[in-house]
C-alpha cells in the first residue's frame, strides 16, 4: 500500500513540475510575444518617419533646384568681367 501512495504522490509532484514548467514558458513566450509587438510598432514608426523626410527632403531639393539659376546665367557676368580684365591687362 505504501507504494502505491509514494508511486501516486510522485505522480501528483510530476504532474505539478510539469505544470509549473508550462507557466513558466508561457510566461517566457509572453514576454518574447510582447517584445516583438513593441519592436514592430517602433519599426513601423521609423519607417513612417523615414518616408516623410525622404518625401519633403525631395520636395525641399526639387524647390532649392528650381530657383536656383543655371550655369550659363550665373557665369555670364563674370565670364564678362574676366574677358574685360584680360584685355585691360594687355594693354
Amino acid at each position: 500500500m505504501a507504494r502505491l501512495i509514494l508511486a501516486a504522490v510522485g505522480v501528483v509532484l510530476l504532474a505539478i513540475a510539469a505544470l509549473a514548467l508550462v507557466w513558466l514558458l508561457g510566461q517566457l513566450l509572453v514576454g518574447l510575444g510582447a517584445f516583438v509587438v513593441g519592436t514592430a510598432a517602433v519599426l513601423w514608426r521609423l519607417l513612417g518617419f523615414l518616408i516623410l523626410a525622404g518625401a519633403l527632403g525631395g520636395l525641399v531639393y526639387f524647390l532649392a533646384s528650381a530657383w536656383r539659376p543655371s550655369a550659363r546665367v550665373a557665369a555670364a557676368p563674370e565670364t564678362v568681367r574676366l574677358k574685360k580684365a584680360a584685355r585691360k591687362a594687355r594693354a
